[in-house]
């Protein structure tokens, strides 16, 4: 494995989240200025997730084909400029606009970013790809606590324009290692002289029907686990917390989830960490003290301890095609979790937060059972794909 290409994706995607997950502090806000129901927080917070997803695997084909390394930098760059935007915006249609051109660069920015991680791990793909991912949520979980940092210091939601600096700082380091992290490129008439296996559409649907549920759950609660916790009297900036410690606990399962499934296998890690979350979760909302505080540390290290491990197991059932596994699960399916979003919005104005809440808890375990049918691509992790030479070193 070579470090600093770990390090600096690792970097560059804690920004990139970092900066996208304001939301959930900046929403209740925007709701008090503009009025809005549970429904519009819902869809405001869908179109992002849809926008920086359901079009990454479009930018992963391109990355196959063309080789368009040059994403990376720039969805750094365009993700924090525009979401420094959010708190400006004069009415709720202006922050739908900037939230859905928000999206486009981190959609270009995630696929790209897991190839270079995959190619620089190695033979410790789940490892590796498990560094990928606890830089995307360390970046969740220091989003809400950023933002509410800045609201306490007195900037106010103007205080989201201080995003672009990070932004640029990951860019400037990005660009100036980019030979480092940048992944050889395969041109298409060699690609074509190589032998490709047929895609297992059946096996990757099964995969992304199951991310689609876990990000479901997963996107839901972080929207609407601080306007839970605020309904039931909870100070925001507590809820901010309770938003971080939860991701930040999950960030370290994913770190241990990748891990153990270089060792015990990709599905037993999958199966093992989403039946056990709703358990944990059901727990942590129902009780309350230092009690909750643990119980949402664990949830998150069961939920996100599955994180890595598909996106692994999606470029192991498509090796010679890892900019489209990598915009599959990072994005398509993920974004498919994000209408959800929109519908657990909805559901929260006709049954009320508490049962909309309720059901997001149980949505990952439901990705378990589909789990629990999945078979593991035969591909070896020593194997190097056909779009990442093993031979190429910087």
């Amino acid at each position: 494995m070579r470090k600093r290409p770990i390090a600096l994706i690792l970097l560059s995607h804690a920004v990139v989240d970092s900066c996208q997950n304001i939301l959930p502090v900046v929403l209740p806000l925007l709701r008090d200025r503009f009025g809005l129901s549970y429904s519009q927080v819902g869809l405001a917070a869908a179109l992002l997730t849809i926008s920086s997803s359901l079009i990454q695997p479009v930018f992963g084909w391109m990355s196959d084909r063309w080789g368009t390394q040059w994403f990376l930098p720039a969805g750094i760059v365009w993700t924090g400029m525009l979401m420094g935007m959010v708190g400006l915006v004069p009415n709720y249609w202006t922050l739908l606009l900037v939230l859905v051109l928000t999206g486009v660069g981190t959609a270009a920015f995630h696929p790209v970013a897991a190839m270079a991680a995959a190619h620089a791990a190695r033979n410790q793909r789940g490892l590796g790809m498990s560094f990928f991912s606890v830089g995307g949520n360390l970046g969740f979980a220091l989003g809400p606590i950023l933002m509410t940092w800045i609201l306490l210091l007195g900037f106010g939601l103007q205080g989201t324009t201080l995003l672009i600096l990070p932004g640029l700082v990951a860019a400037g380091f990005v660009h100036v290692y980019r030979r480092e992290i940048e992944v050889p490129f395969v041109k298409a008439k060699e690609r074509h002289r190589q032998e490709r296996a047929p895609i297992p559409w059946p096996k990757l649907s099964a995969l992304c029907g199951l991310i689609t549920l876990r990000s479901w759950g997963y996107s839901g609660l972080i929207i609407f686990l601080p306007l839970f916790l605020r309904e039931q009297g909870i100070d925001l900036s507590v809820a901010g917390r309770a938003l971080f410690v939860f991701l930040f606990f999950g960030a370290l399962g994913g770190m241990l989830g990748g891990h153990l499934s270089d060792r015990v296998g990709r599905k037993q890690v999958i199966a093992t960490s989403l039946l056990t979350f709703p358990f944990l979760m059901a727990a942590a909302l129902a009780l309350s003290g230092p009690s909750r505080w643990i119980l949402l540390a664990v949830a998150g290290m069961a939920l996100l301890a599955s994180f890595s491990v598909t996106v692994v197991f999606a470029q192991e059932l498509l090796p010679q095609h890892l900019g489209l596994a990598s915009g599959l699960t990072l994005g398509l399916a993920f974004g498919a979790g994000g209408l959800g979003v929109g519908m657990s919005g909805l559901m929260a104005d006709l049954l009320g937060l508490r049962t909309s809440v309720w059901m997001l808890v149980i949505l990952p375990g439901l990705a378990g059972l589909v789990a629990l049918k999945l078979r593991s691509p035969r591909t070896r992790l020593h194997e190097a794909p056909a779009s990442l030479p093993a031979q190429a070193e910087h």
